[in-house]
């Protein structure tokens, strides 16, 4: 090897080393392990007990050592929970013999005002979701949401004053005294066959901002996966990565 490349090399080497040692190169960049957003630094999931839809205390920690996903939903909630839902059954089905034995799956309501253990039964049942969906009361649940950074509002504005909450509401301006369905909108405003008499009023509107949190086997938060970004192949690679630490 001639001189000149001997010293290029050796330089070279000496820059590596420099660049590594004063974190020059790679520095404390943080490096993304998941295919879900990151969580870094880890926050620490605390302890909680809540109301199962069966009507049973759920104490969270009795599922230390596994891998827990925990979603937030409502049971109103008309579009991205239901969806949310079906993915989390994916999930469960594509893990095999590794759910309910390393992997956990827990679903917290953000409306206990509606969603009673009998309201979640129901829900639970009907999609055929077989893992337990929380509840209790404000002052028990709020830290729960506190805790994994959930994001809520109540409101219950009515601009037509048709007893539907206007995030509910499809059918803007309906005329008063007009029936309506429980998306709001009247015979006058759909075709009547597709009218359905509102039983059940949907006077408030729950907005919740969260997603799908991944929990580590020492019950660290690690992983956030958006609801409008969820992918069930992905998710499952990252409870794998997890489960592999």
């Amino acid at each position: 090897m001639g001189v000149v490349a001997k010293m290029s090399r050796n330089l070279f080497a000496i820059l590596m080393a420099l660049c590594f040692v004063t974190s020059g190169c790679i520095g404390n960049q943080e490096v993304d392990i998941f295919y879900g957003e990151d969580i870094s630094p880890s926050i620490p999931a605390e302890d909680f007990t809540l109301t199962d839809e069966e009507g049973n205390d759920f104490n969270f920690y009795d599922y230390e050592g596994d891998v827990v996903v925990v979603a937030f939903l409502f049971t109103r909630c008309p579009d991205v929970c239901p969806v949310v839902s079906a993915n989390l059954a994916y999930v469960a089905q594509l893990l095999g013999d590794l759910y309910r034995t390393e992997v956990q799956i827990l679903t917290v309501t953000v409306d206990p005002w509606t969603d009673n253990s009998s309201v979640l039964d129901n829900y639970s049942n009907a999609r055929g979701l077989d893992w337990p969906h929380l509840t209790g009361e404000l002052e028990v649940i709020e830290p729960v949401w506190r805790n994994f950074e959930v994001g809520l509002a109540t409101y219950d504005s009515d601009l037509d004053g048709d007893g539907v909450a206007d995030g509910f509401d499809t059918c803007a301006n309906t005329t008063a005294g007009e029936e309506v369905d429980n998306e709001g909108c009247s015979e006058s405003q759909k075709e009547p066959s597709q009218v359905q008499t509102m039983h059940h009023p949907l006077s408030y509107w729950v907005d919740h901002t969260t997603g799908t949190i991944i929990v580590d086997r020492e019950m660290n938060q690690r992983v956030w996966w958006a609801d409008n970004a969820w992918n069930a192949e992905l998710v499952l690679e990252d409870i794998k990565l997890l489960l592999d630490e």
